[in-house]
């Protein structure tokens, strides 16, 4: 067993784990060898680019195309051995993909050989009560939160506000809430905290001999519908060779259907001299310069995920080429 603090960020979709994540490395985590393992649903691999330069991060390993949880386990267990031979971190911080469960993920990580130090459980204030509340992960990934990060407060209004915390109140009591925006919140209260190994010894205190000794995870032998399946989460790689006019694509963006709620990627516009990083997150979106290293070279590319959007897959990637400025 690695005696090494091992926390989880999960939440759905668009909901700020990475935003999270790069601010905590960036304003607390910098004086530690911090390894990253980042999942994410699809190959592309845009959130591990905006994190892997940041000074705290020793080593980041990046499990794409699959979903933590449920699907590469054997990768996830190799990449913590390569993580703990070669880099020696003081801390491991786990990314998951939108759609991840916790609770599988947790005895992979016994599996591995590592201890769970917290579950950290991000969500989208804004989404959380309408397209969020119809998906079986997100309910998962409160309920199994020791830390409830209560992202973007500033796109609502206080009744929402309180509306949204009565909802995590009753999926999850014992979670510490932490309302924010932007992922701005103190790297102390969520990192190497042991609440979990705390929560588990107050357990096995209170409960009788025959519960004690009880596993706490759900039965692996229990036949369960996959995840992906229940939520009918699947997504496609858009993969572009030319220019791309702003207005069109921001029009295109504007005019996603509700069943896709997330998407993100790089575009390159004729407009501009450098590569955009946009991210959309059900009906909103926003682009960001990306700057390349010495030697890069971005093409147009872009992960869609959703509700079943491989039936309207089609549609997308037409109306992305009439974005394209043609050579």
């Amino acid at each position: 067993m690695y005696k090494i603090p091992c926390d989880i960020v999960t939440g759905f979709l668009g909901s700020g784990k990475t935003t999270l994540l790069k601010y905590v490395l960036q304003h607390g985590l910098s004086n530690r060898r911090v390894a990253i393992v980042m999942n994410e649903f699809g190959d592309l691999g845009v959130d591990g680019k905006v994190i892997k330069d940041l000074e705290a991060v020793e080593k980041l390993v990046e499990l794409d195309n699959g979903c933590i949880c449920c699907s590469i386990g054997f990768r996830f267990a190799l990449a913590i051995q390569e993580i703990v031979e070669t880099t020696h971190p003081e801390l491991i911080i786990i990314e998951t993909t939108g759609v991840a469960e916790p609770q599988p993920l947790i005895q992979e990580l016994g599996v591995a050989g590592l201890t769970l130090d917290a579950v950290i459980t991000v969500v989208d204030a804004e989404n959380l009560l309408g397209i969020h509340s119809k998906n079986v992960a997100t309910k998962k990934q409160i309920e199994g939160a020791d830390f409830i990060v209560l992202n973007k407060i500033d796109l609502v209004d206080e009744k929402h506000l309180r509306k949204v915390e009565r909802h995590l109140q009753t999926l999850n009591d014992r979670a510490l809430l932490l309302p924010t925006s932007y992922g701005n919140v103190k790297t102390d209260i969520l990192f190497g905290t042991g609440v979990r190994a705390y929560r588990e010894r107050l357990r096995l205190d209170s409960a009788p001999p025959s519960q004690a000794s009880a596993d706490l995870g759900h039965d692996p032998s229990e036949k369960e519908t996959p995840h992906l399946e229940q939520d009918a989460i699947t997504a496609f790689l858009y993969k572009g060779e030319n220019l791309l006019e702003r207005k069109k694509f921001e029009r295109f963006l504007s005019q996603l259907p509700s069943r896709v709620y997330r998407a993100k990627g790089f575009m390159k516009f004729v407009e501009e001299s450098m590569p955009s990083l946009f991210n959309y997150t059900c009906g909103r979106f926003d682009f960001n310069w990306y700057t390349l290293k010495d030697g890069d070279q971005i093409k147009p590319q872009a992960v869609f995920i959703g509700k079943n959007i491989h039936l309207i897959q089609q549609k997308i990637l037409r109306k992305l080429a009439e974005c394209e400025i043609k050579p």
